[in-house]
């Protein structure tokens, strides 16, 4: 069967006969077979060309893809950097105006709990946006290989059609009736196709190093995107500890330290380990505050905090609950040895230069209680104490 090449120019081949024939005997009819054969391997290669050009189309679609979804996430990590930033400036000014007021700071607390959210959600989305990166890359060099390999098939359709053109020009020396024209016209068409197809495989060489470039330039991007997921990660703990930590006592916050309440109460319902809660009043605050001012007034409450420190364990909860109260939560120990330990902190507290002193409240957790409950019982036991002298 004859390819397109093979009857471009509406002749037959140079000294070819009919099938009833059937003989090839002479120099002239080789000549003519060989051009066919050039020009069907030609016709063949020129098939699997178009399929590799399709297989280069769909892996441009897909690296397309892969741009805008990057460029995309470029786009909304720059905002999120961005929001995360003006929650910073807005608890600094905020502390700033406020100075060292528990309004200011709780204010202070709300904004880097933002800042910490968005940069959490930031650091998964820039992991995500790597991920999607390397895959374009991995994409972009699948690319690249199928260029090359269309670049090889081109040249060697070149090489066949140069050879179908030399075959059309041997048969010239022998033209058929017709005259030599078609022939003449024939080997320039395979001659000007082959060109063309060189300067094709030209092409997709030069695009296939551009894809390769493009490839190492996403994977840089990518190597750049999991540093400030790092980056994110380690400035959202930072953020974290800020906004769970009272600034002036360096304990915990009402709202951290209820959260960690309330996990110590799951846990403790969950296992035969007890659990105590206090609440402890600074004596005298207000009086130190208006006698002496307020930061007098805060010395007294760090000096709370750090007794408070210095006699429970590492792993027990202390949270500032107010301006002059703490709540703490002691697991894995009974009401009377959590009397004890807060009687050293009274014996602390006495010997400090404030001669500071607390009232305590204690409650045991009973079945089904929560850590509202709990605080509750304690702050009457606390006033039942007070009551008493």
């Amino acid at each position: 069967m004859q390819s397109a090449d093979d009857n471009q120019s509406g002749i037959d081949p140079p000294g070819s006969r009919s099938a009833a024939q059937g003989q090839r005997g002479s120099d002239q009819d080789s000549a003519g077979w060989d051009a066919l054969e050039s020009a069907r391997i030609a016709a063949d290669r020129d098939q699997a060309g178009s399929a590799s050009d399709q297989t280069v189309a769909d892996g441009d679609q897909t690296s397309s893809d892969g741009d805008q979804t990057s460029s995309d996430a470029d786009q909304t990590a720059s905002d999120n950097d961005q929001s995360a930033s003006d929650e910073d400036q807005a608890a600094s000014d905020g502390e700033a105006v406020g100075g060292a007021s528990q309004a200011s700071r709780d204010l202070g607390s709300v904004h880097r709990e933002h800042a910490t959210h968005l940069r959490g959600e930031q650091s998964r989305a820039r992991l995500r946006t790597a991920v999607g990166r390397d895959i374009s890359a991995d994409d972009r060099a699948q690319v690249a290989a199928a260029r090359d390999a269309a670049a090889e098939a081109r040249d060697a359709t070149a090489s066949e059609r140069d050879a179908s053109a030399e075959a059309w020009d041997d048969g010239i020396s022998s033209p058929p009736a017709g005259g030599p024209e078609p022939l003449i016209r024939a080997g320039r068409g395979n001659r000007r196709r082959a060109a063309d197809d060189r300067a094709r495989a030209a092409d997709d060489r030069a695009r296939a190093a551009d894809d390769r470039a493009r490839a190492a330039e996403e994977r840089a991007d990518s190597a750049r995107d999991r540093t400030l997921a790092a980056r994110d990660r380690a400035q959202a703990a930072v953020d974290r500890e800020a906004s769970e930590t009272d600034e002036l006592t360096n304990v915990r916050r009402r709202g951290a330290g209820m959260r960690q309440l309330q996990r110590e109460v799951d846990r403790a319902h969950r296992g035969p380990e007890g659990l105590v809660v206090t609440f402890i009043d600074v004596d005298g605050l207000k009086r130190v505050n208006d006698t002496h001012g307020h930061l007098a007034g805060d010395s007294l409450l760090i000096a709370v905090a750090d007794s408070l420190r210095g006699c429970l364990r590492s792993y027990d909860l202390i949270m500032r609950f107010g301006g002059d109260e703490f709540v703490c939560a002691l697991p894995n120990v009974d009401v009377n040895g959590v009397r004890r330990r807060f009687a050293d902190v009274s014996a602390t507290l006495a010997t400090c230069s404030q001669r500071a002193s607390i009232t305590v409240g204690f409650a045991e957790l009973r079945d089904e209680d929560s850590a509202e409950d709990l605080i509750r019982r304690a702050d009457a036991d606390l006033l039942a104490h007070r009551a008493h002298g």
